[in-house]
């Protein structure tokens, strides 16, 4: 990804940020830090026991260590139709939290998702989880498919989101998100966005335009 595509985040959140201001809602966190150094990513891997996948270990490095971007709709804002459920837009990550996020995904998977055979429980496995959603669910990058990263879900609780891939890869995946807000991160937020194939967050698709008209973001 390139430094534009990196401005271009930045600018597709403040374009957010307006939004949700001119309708009286909560920014409750916007702001990015300085990238990484090679030796605070280094101690990373070390404290995990592997290798961060690449898409991740870039966008820590080239953009930022530590991200956080949260607004809610104020009370009373509805959108309509398969929007009717969105009222807020999280991202965050940062390597400070990614160990405690992998640890508590761990604990998931003794307690309650340990079957690697079983189609739900194995979804749990060989992830690295970077974002918590706080009900218990989780974004994660797939480990278990050499060559390639995707962007999952994983919920504790039969959510439809469960195992979706919303992007390629983790770079991908902050790109096409800041280009719908960061929107979620509850699956019932997001899922309205995946095209019809079930792969990946579409900032182009029917509801994204009715979503951002909405909202008068032009993008």
């Amino acid at each position: 990804m390139s430094q534009t595509n990196y401005q271009e985040i930045v600018e597709n959140w403040s374009r957010y940020v307006d939004a949700i201001k001119k309708i009286d809602g909560e920014i409750q966190a916007s702001s990015h830090e300085l990238p990484a150094t090679i030796d605070e990513v280094s101690k990373l891997e070390n404290d995990l026991g592997f290798v961060l996948p690449s898409s991740l270990k870039t966008v820590l490095l080239e953009f930022s260590k530590k991200v956080e971007f949260r607004w809610f709709f104020p009370d009373g804002f509805e959108l309509e139709g398969p929007l009717n459920q969105i009222f807020s837009g999280d991202t965050h990550w940062s390597l400070e939290w990614i160990v405690q996020f992998n640890n508590d995904k761990k604990g998931w998977i003794d307690d309650v998702f340990p079957n690697r055979e079983d189609p739900y429980d194995a979804v749990w496995h060989d992830k690295l989880t970077f974002h918590d959603v706080g009900n218990g669910d989780y974004f994660a990058i797939d480990l278990s498919q050499p060559g390639k990263e995707p962007v999952v879900y994983l919920s504790h609780d039969d959510g439809e989101g469960h195992g979706v891939e919303l992007a390629p890869n983790f770079k991908e995946y902050v790109l096409l998100s800041s280009r719908l807000g960061s929107v979620g991160g509850e699956d019932w937020q997001w899922l309205p966005f995946i095209d019809e194939n079930r792969q990946y967050l579409n900032p182009a698709s029917k509801n994204a335009m009715l979503f951002k008209e909405a909202l008068g973001i032009k993008l």
